[in-house]
């Protein structure tokens, strides 16, 4: 064998050794990819199983999806009950102080909720005005980046919308896609899952005629805001009220009206309370309701209670099938903690049921407070 053979021979086998090392160095970097496939499911599977609340659950996937999908901002959006909404339900890395909900069929989300398809782009720069609706981007996002956009099924429906992206063009790979294809069926039936929990523990939650929170939702949220109040010494108002002369109403036109009256005073109720607090409006029993107010002072409460009174006294209740219509009235104690001293909810409750006597003895349809 010549120098020329050897020489030959050993570039030969220099050449199979380097792609012997790109063969094991790529099945290497394919084995740490499955493994982190494998990871993720995993972690989502087990986060599925243990977390009940659905904005938990979401905020978890997020954080085990972002070790492997470099997104920036995600979004998803849920089909309302009624399927003729979409409802921003879960956002990351966004600026969104209000609540979004879109037509079904409006925007981004919407074209992927209609045709149920998965939808990738690399470059954003060209599709900015467009895709600017659902995934709200920053300005500098107009020079470009990517996008993922996966839906959500259940068996054959779609139930919502994932959107993904990334400030840096070809951020986000088709592989990213494929990989979000695949975990979108676990993360739809976890999200199914916390959707029939909510449903099931708001039915153990509510009064079954009027849809208010029953007398047991009642006590764990004024012991929860009594609490509360110990730690922050915010005021916290309680409102209690009885409908006048309620059996004789009952008597006189029958148990069918008086459900109706129940459930027309419940809506009015929830009316007057504040949309953007956490009022809570309970049944507290048979025609008693109350209103736990917290963050409100006692004044403020008591205006609250006589906006309700004159409300209920100018309603026209439905009495019967023929629209026949009939007219009662409320009375209202309303109690108020705002200093330093600490109360429990059996003396917070007996505070405002002695305001409501009051209102009571006096004649009824108005209101009393006890400081």
């Amino acid at each position: 064998m010549t120098d020329d053979d050897i020489q030959k021979k050993i570039a030969d086998l220099e050449a199979e050794l380097v792609q012997a090392r790109a063969q094991t160095q790529s099945m290497g970097q394919l084995l740490e990819n499955k493994l982190n496939e494998i990871y993720i499911h995993y972690h989502i599977s087990r986060t599925i199983s243990s977390v009940l609340d659905i904005q938990e659950m979401l905020l978890q996937i997020a954080g085990i999806i972002k070790k492997t999908i470099p997104f920036e901002r995600m979004s998803l959006y849920l089909v309302g009950e009624n399927r003729d909404t979409l409802e921003l339900s879960y956002f990351s890395g966004l600026d969104i102080k209000q609540k979004i909900i879109l037509d079904r069929g409006a925007g981004t989300p919407g074209g992927i909720v209609e045709s149920g398809e998965h939808l990738h782009i690399h470059d954003l720069a060209a599709f900015y005005e467009l895709f600017d609706d659902f995934i709200h981007f920053p300005d500098e996002q107009k020079n470009g980046g990517s996008y993922i956009g996966i839906a959500l099924k259940v068996h054959d429906t779609t139930i919502g919308a994932i959107g993904m992206d990334t400030s840096r063009q070809f951020g986000l790979s088709v592989d990213d896609m494929d990989f979000m294809a695949i975990l979108s069926h676990q993360i739809a039936a976890g999200i199914e899952k916390s959707r029939l929990f909510e449903k099931i523990q708001g039915l153990s939650q509510r009064d079954g005629l009027t849809g208010l929170y029953n007398h047991r939702m009642f006590e764990e949220k004024l012991q929860m805001e009594i609490n509360r109040r110990k730690r922050t010494r915010y005021p916290l108002s309680l409102i209690m009220l009885d409908i006048d002369f309620f059996k004789q109403y009952n008597d006189t036109y029958g148990h069918q009206a008086g459900d109706s009256v129940l459930k027309e005073l419940a809506e009015i109720i929830e009316g007057q309370s504040r949309s953007d607090s956490t009022d809570m409006c309970c049944r507290y029993g048979g025609e008693e309701f109350a209103m736990i107010m917290p963050e409100l002072e006692l004044h403020n409460a008591v205006k609250v209670a006589e906006r309700l009174r004159v409300a209920v006294e100018g309603h026209a209740f439905s009495m019967d099938e023929n629209k026949n219509q009939g007219r009662v009235t409320i009375s209202l104690g309303v109690s108020g903690i705002s200093d330093a001293h600490d109360i429990t909810p059996e003396e917070f409750v007996k505070k405002a049921d002695q305001a409501l006597y009051l209102s009571k003895r006096n004649g009824r349809n108005r209101v009393s407070y006890s400081p």
